[in-house]
């Protein structure tokens, strides 16, 4: 009988034709055993033993019944059954020979360990650290195990940790489910480290030729888990000394420690032939190498992958914020859906700006980024535009830029230094003369009525172009129409950034003015908007006979009114006409008669007289008065205004995802992508290379550019494609998590949130509501919605509008007076509260909650069970 077949293999007893009985784990950690390395003594219990424990205790139809569950969506059924199978194997019955052959090596173990009788238990499956695939944290690990019935009870629970619902999801996302996993068993001795961590042979996220440490005091298993703050040390191949992020960290390793572990990973790395991920750990003065596994990341295409949804900037200390954007893009972004609005957004609604206000560092200011395929933006350039305004003045809706709402933060931005600061003056009248009427609130709103008249027209003539020869365009026809959209889209937003600082002013205005926010919002209540005209559309269209035929007449004419319209700006997401069940969801959804907006208008006009009446009772009451016309009528043009440039933006984003699609159709026809698609995860500068180098330049071109020449575009489409996706998935999960409102430079931000019953927010629409609570966190759940709910969301799309007819009250993270969903809900009369973080991971279905749409406060009245 081998040694293998008996239970037991020791550490210099596994060679490479052992490896399908070891595992990967415990094969790399022979191997390096016997290429001297630093290795702690330990044995392995091969597969073939979890195997035989499997059928002698009848766990198999158990696994059956597991992997069923795990073909459904249904993730607490998948729970049920792993929960089932972990017990039935920790209960299980060893065979005595077996348990005797381990007791034995493990009181052999502790007559070589350095230590004493304390082990550790590991996991060491055989599908663990494929080149595609690390398991990483898949498995269980028992350390300080002491003590033989200890370890054989810690067996057992490493072999049950093949079945977590987690390991299982892993293995499906991995496409590796129909590969029968097995699990062998290491137990080393157990090193007491003072200090361990990771490292990496290559950088783990832009695949960079440097060597990336990671440390901290105690177990390296602490770094791996991330309950430890580290030490970052990157150093370059071939460079002695490396450098230490955070600059102010610890100084944990010594420069011949970090000499000695830098020889012992290039060693590691050249013993694998490839790039590898270590865990190591010193103890009195000796390194202890505990696991080396290849850096799954480090494929180039994955790699920049990651690398473009995670922004790393150098000496990133910024405070970002998500509050400019996480309105408009909720959800992670695509590379191209980013790239189209990302670098416009930076330019004219950012950098600009400080441009205009004469900041000297303006071009070289780093101020948007991703992280985890989500947009933010400096907060820097926020506390700079609003140093100079007066608290009376700051808009209502600035205190989503700043930590914690805390405007005054704004005083410590580094300029200018006072609203007299000579060079700041200079500018801001140099720049303003060069174009005054799309500065001026007086006249930005006319400015933009001359603009959307020429826009509409251009619209059309371009849908018109599209339609005619659509598919037979030349590539080059196609990016004439994606560069002439591009053109649109820079003018229209040109006008839109003035438009909300007008908005912004005049609303503030009128605040002081009126002093009361339940009257300014009574006051701003019944407009017409794009939003609420789309919501009347899709009543009439309930009211036709031929409401439920998507080929007749009347859905025919909305789609052409409304069809452009899509819940996000990413233009990776399809419009109404791209997929028209979405329309229909919101149809569904509306309420037997539509909101009374008479009503609410007599509203408003009530409320206006009131004002005026108690105005003119005051010192300069005539003056007062007239003021007061004069700002409401701004404010009201501005907010009508919001609205309606976000539809018209969207025509031509529609027009533009029309255009990239017959591109990506033309590519992948030639091989340059695996599908049409694909086109959304290269971004547009890649394109535009793609298109000149082949079809302009004549030249066969089918790499992406921006740093990944080298990378065939179909390749890196598909490596972003499948983190994007998985970034999604994220932020379903936990979308509070995967999209933070501050980061420290990469490091998320908690902002304070009390885990109460009552909450104070900002209120944005007056009113008092009571009723269940609905969280909905996209359009998907939609369904949920029940008339007299309150609705609990992160923040809301316009193409949400037609549910606000069902709904009791509204709950948002994000937002302020001006935000889509404020300036709706007052359109229907709804009750609002907004800038509650963390309130849809607070809250649950079914809770009872009062929303005060007067005071802001939104109190939990009964926790549903």
């Amino acid at each position: 009988m081998t040694d293998q077949e008996a239970g037991v293999l020791w550490l210099e007893a596994i060679r490479p034709e052992h490896s399908q009985a070891v595992g990967a784990k415990a094969a790399n950690l022979a191997a390096l055993r016997r290429a001297g390395l630093p290795v702690a003594p330990g044995f392995c219990i091969p597969a073939n033993v979890y195997r035989d424990f499997v059928r002698a205790n009848e766990l198999e139809h158990d696994i059956v019944a597991l992997l069923d569950a795990a073909q459904s969506a249904n993730d607490q059924k998948l729970e049920s059954a792993a929960d089932h199978l972990r017990r039935r194997f920790v209960s299980g019955t060893m065979d005595k020979s077996l348990a005797r052959l381990i007791v034995e090596a493990y009181e052999q173990l502790v007559t070589q360990s350095p230590v004493g009788i304390e082990v550790a238990v590991r996991s060491s499956a055989t599908l663990e650290d494929l080149p595609t695939a690390s398991f990483a944290g898949q498995g269980d690990t028992y350390l300080n195990v002491a003590g033989a019935d200890e370890v054989l009870d810690c067996v057992r629970r490493c072999w049950a940790s093949l079945w977590t619902a987690r390991a299982v999801r892993y293995r499906q996302t991995q496409k590796l489910e129909s590969i029968p996993p097995a699990m062998a068993i290491l137990v080393q001795a157990m090193i007491p480290t003072e200090v361990g961590g990771v490292a990496f042979s290559v950088h783990p996220i832009t695949g960079a030729d440097e060597i990336v440490i990671e440390a901290a005091p105690g177990l390296a298993e602490a770094v791996v888990q991330g309950t430890a703050e580290v030490t970052r040390y990157v150093i370059p191949k071939g460079k002695a000394e490396p450098s230490v992020l955070p600059k102010a960290g610890p100084e944990l390793l010594t420069t011949a420690q970090l000499r000695q572990l830098v020889e012992a990973v290039l060693r590691l790395e050249n013993l694998f032939g490839g790039p590898q991920d270590v865990e190591w750990g010193f103890w009195q003065g000796q390194l202890y190498i505990f696991q080396a596994r290849p850096i799954t990341t480090a494929d180039p295409a994955r790699a920049a992958a990651r690398a473009f949804f995670t922004r790393e900037i150098p000496d990133d200390d910024y405070l970002w914020t998500g509050g400019y954007l996480n309105e408009r893009f909720p959800r992670p972004v695509s590379p191209l859906g980013w790239s189209v609005v990302g670098g416009l957004t930076e330019e004219l609604a950012l950098r600009d700006p400080l441009r205009y206000l004469g900041y000297h560092h303006a071009n070289s200011l780093p101020l948007t980024k991703l992280h985890r395929g989500h947009p933010y933006a400096n907060a820097l350039a926020f506390q700079m535009f609003y140093k100079v305004f007066p608290d009376a003045l700051m808009p209502e809706d600035a205190y989503r830029y700043f930590l914690n709402g805390n405007i005054s933060l704004r005083k410590q931005a580094p300029y200018p230094c006072c609203l007299l600061d000579p060079r700041f003056i200079a500018s801001m009248l140099w720049h303003f003369i060069h174009e005054p009427g799309n500065w001026s609130p007086l006249h930005n709103y006319r400015y933009w009525q001359r603009f959307v008249s020429h826009h509409q027209v251009a619209m059309e003539e371009v849908a018109q172009r599209l339609m005619e020869k659509g598919n037979s365009r030349e590539l080059g026809e196609l990016w004439g129409i994606v560069g002439e959209l591009q053109g649109w889209h820079r003018k229209l937003l040109g006008i839109h950034r003035w438009s909300l600082t007008a908005a912004d002013l005049t609303l503030a205005a009128l605040k002081w003015l009126v002093g009361d926010g339940d009257t300014i919002s009574r006051l701003l209540t019944g407009l017409p908007n794009k939003s609420v005209e789309m919501d009347l559309a899709l009543y009439n269209l309930r009211q036709s006979a031929d409401g439920d035929n998507w080929q007749s007449p009347a859905w025919q004419d909305f789609l052409a009114r409304y069809g452009h319209r899509s819940f996000s700006l990413d233009i990776y997401y399809p419009t109404f006409a791209d997929d028209p069940t979405q329309a229909q969801r919101l149809l569904q959804s509306l309420l037997p008669t539509p909101p009374d907006l008479a009503a609410r208008a007599a509203e408003r006009q009530a409320t206006e007289e009131r004002v005026r009446a108690t105005l003119r009772r005051r010192p300069f009451g005539r003056l007062r008065s007239r003021l007061f016309d004069w700002v409401l009528a701004l404010a009201r043009e501005y907010v009508i205004l919001r609205e309606e440039q976000r539809f018209h933006w969207q025509r031509a984003l529609a027009l533009q995802r029309r255009a990239f699609l017959l591109i990506g159709e033309k590519l992948a026809a030639e091989g340059l992508l695996t599908q049409a698609d694909d086109v959304f995860f290269l971004t547009i500068t890649e394109i535009e290379n793609i298109i000149h180098e082949k079809h302009i330049a004549g030249r066969d071109f089918g790499v992406s550019a921006q740093s990944n020449a080298a990378i065939p575009s179909y390749k890196i489409a598909a490596a972003r494609r499948r983190e994007f996706e998985q970034l999604q998935r994220e932020w379903e999960l936990a979308p509070h998590l995967a999209y933070p409102a501050f980061l420290q430079g990469n490091q998320p931000l908690a902002e304070a949130v009390a885990n109460e019953t009552r909450w104070r927010g900002r209120a944005v629409s007056p009113g008092v509501a009571r009723g269940p609570a609905r969280v909905v966190l996209s359009p998907q759940q939609f369904d949920k919605i029940r008339p007299g709910d309150v609705l609990v969301t992160r923040s809301t799309d316009p193409g949400w509008t037609p549910l606000f007819g069902r709904l009791a009250g509204l709950i948002m993270e994000r937002g302020g007076q001006l935000s889509h969903g404020a300036v709706v809900a007052r359109e229907y009369g709804l009750p609002a509260v907004a800038g509650i973080p963390g309130i849809t991971a607070l809250l649950r279905d079914g809770d009872l909650v009062e929303v005060d749409g007067l005071t802001g406060v939104v109190t939990l009245s009964e926790h549903k069970t």
